[in-house]
């Protein structure tokens, strides 16, 4: 039992309170279900190419207050709702201070919370590079922005999927299927643009924000012929 990608909630991952910070603007008025030990993972390449690997070990989901636990096991529309991934770096993002700092920026803003019990610890070394998730070009815009000059080495149909299960509370799992992704990778920081919407208005943006002649195959360092997207060479 899972739901539908059309009714899944907006995706962030967060490596540090900074970014935990901006994940929860405009979140005021909303419910925070609090997973801070349910983990996952997922590469974006394939194991056998080059890894790049990503572990989250915990998330918050944020939702309207009318939205029960039980709504939520009726698979109720999600796609207005937030989910805030903590992404491991060098270290768990889910240790006991940031788990401190959450709750207490919880309450400065007023925002109810329940922690919940489901309980999936995930082992391994994640890759060193941001990851947006998105189906609107301004994330394509501000991953750019994070890595400033730079080339943009990968794009691709591929779909890449992670998936959230709930061992304890039994909500219907979350899958998500992204339709392409491209790395970013400049002066400041590596990003990975994962693409929800793979339509032609995020197509024209991704050409024009890194060029037609910037594109380059992350895998075999060579330019992309451009045949899963026209405009791209």
């Amino acid at each position: 039992m899972e739901y539908n990608i059309n009714n899944l909630p907006d995706f962030f991952s967060v490596r540090n309170t900074e970014q935990i910070d901006y994940s929860m603007e405009q979140m005021e008025g909303k419910i925070c279900y609090l997973f801070f030990d349910n983990g996952f993972t997922s590469s974006i390449i394939e194991p056998n190419k080059r890894d790049i690997r990503f572990i989250w070990d915990g998330f918050m989901l944020f939702t309207n207050p009318s939205i029960t636990l039980e709504d939520i096991k009726r698979k109720v529309n999600l796609y207005d709702s937030r989910l805030v991934a903590f992404q491991r770096t060098t270290k768990h993002l889910n240790d006991d201070e940031t788990r401190i700092y959450i709750m207490e920026k919880l309450k400065e803003k007023n925002i109810p919370f329940k922690i919940m019990p489901d309980i999936n610890l995930v082992s391994g070394y994640p890759s060193q590079s941001d990851l947006w998730s998105t189906r609107e070009k301004c994330v394509l815009m501000d991953a750019t922005d994070c890595t400033k000059d730079g080339n943009a080495y990968y794009f691709n149909d591929d779909r890449f999927s992670f998936t959230i299960t709930f061992s304890e509370s039994n909500l219907p799992t979350l899958n998500y299927k992204h339709k392409g992704a491209i790395v970013l990778k400049g002066e400041s920081s590596t990003a990975v643009v994962r693409l929800l919407e793979n339509n032609q208005q995020l197509r024209e943006e991704i050409e024009k924000t890194i060029g037609s002649n910037t594109v380059y195959s992350y895998l075999e360092q060579r330019l992309l012929k451009g045949t899963t997207i026209k405009k791209l060479k």
